[in-house]
């Protein structure tokens, strides 16, 4: 095999985690094997921690065409609404119910609603985990614990008024600078699953971990329209195969860190307790009818058929 020659596809991927974290790892993993099965002729270069930019940067990049590939988390809501739908508080018990879904009818049309907006969603999505809360003022024993509290969240409209509902105020920086805004303490908490936690070391600045899975977030590896309908088929079987294969592993690792996180942020000095999450979905009641109103019926069907109810 002749993997000397110049690649016929050359294209980039940008994603925002860690170089070293599993997600980074299997990415990487993921384009050479991509580079092999094709004989060298398309060549993936993967570029991780926000090395191409901030993730509003390197989306727009994506939809603008100078960016091939990207891995996205919680940046869809804007061009395919029904991929905030996962985001609901407290809808799935565990990481296997959400695969169900998005491996599904919910996962079809949330794709759907990527390709009407130009870009290409792979079906298998990679897992991030529930969420849990850190902060550094006090821990999380229930909803009332929440209030004042000034949470570095994931983004979008979703999280801001679950915070607001709960007495907190949510706000957005960058991934790559969460680290740094929470040492600065322009954030008292934040809100990210055991293995972010982990990966940028929170437990230097956040001395508290409320265990409290509100809700689950992962990725989704996109590729933009135009770069995607310009590799020939055999091509694109290498790579939707190749995604779905690094796509099971990444979620395989990334739950064994998650299960075991806990534990170890323990050994690294935070203080760690299981929240009261009744108290807080006691609250959800308005929030969960404003949105129920502001999604698709359709879409919120499909999401309640999956988790048995929001709510409830």
């Amino acid at each position: 095999m002749n993997t000397t020659k110049p690649a016929r596809f050359h294209y980039r991927l940008g994603a925002n985690q860690p170089a070293h974290s599993p997600t980074a790892r299997r990415l990487a993993e993921m384009a050479e094997a991509i580079r092999r099965e094709t004989d060298g002729e398309f060549r993936l270069d993967v570029f991780p921690e926000s090395r191409l930019g901030p993730d509003p940067a390197m989306f727009a990049d994506l939809r603008g065409g100078s960016l091939e590939f990207y891995m996205s988390g919680a940046l869809l809501g804007g061009v395919a609404p029904t991929s905030a739908l996962p985001l609901m508080p407290f809808a799935f018990h565990d990481s296997a119910a959400v695969f169900r879904a998005l491996d599904g009818a919910l996962g079809s049309l949330i794709r759907d609603e990527l390709a009407a907006a130009g870009l290409h969603g792979f079906r298998s999505s990679w897992q991030n985990g529930f969420h849990h809360i850190t902060n550094d003022l006090r821990p999380i024993h229930g909803a009332a614990d929440f209030a004042g509290l000034k949470i570095r969240s994931p983004g979008g409209e979703v999280a801001a008024d679950f915070f607001r509902a709960l007495g907190a105020e949510a706000g957005m920086v960058p991934f790559s600078g969460m680290y740094d805004a929470l040492k600065a303490k322009t954030f008292d908490g934040q809100s990210d699953p055991l293995g972010v936690v982990q990966s940028l070391r929170l437990h230097a600045v956040q001395r508290y971990l409320s265990l409290t899975s509100h809700w689950w977030t992962g990725f989704t590896l996109l590729a933009g329209a135009a770069a995607w309908r310009g590799l020939p088929g055999a091509i694109q079987t290498v790579v939707e195969h190749n995604v779905d294969t690094y796509a099971l592993l990444q979620r395989a690792d990334i739950e064994a860190i998650n299960s075991a996180g806990a534990a170890a942020l323990a050994r690294e000095g935070m203080l760690v307790n299981t929240a009261d999450t009744a108290s807080m979905r006691a609250r959800l009641g308005d929030f969960y009818a404003r949105w129920r109103a502001r999604f698709d019926p359709a879409a919120w069907a499909l999401l309640e058929a999956e988790t048995g109810g929001i709510g409830a």
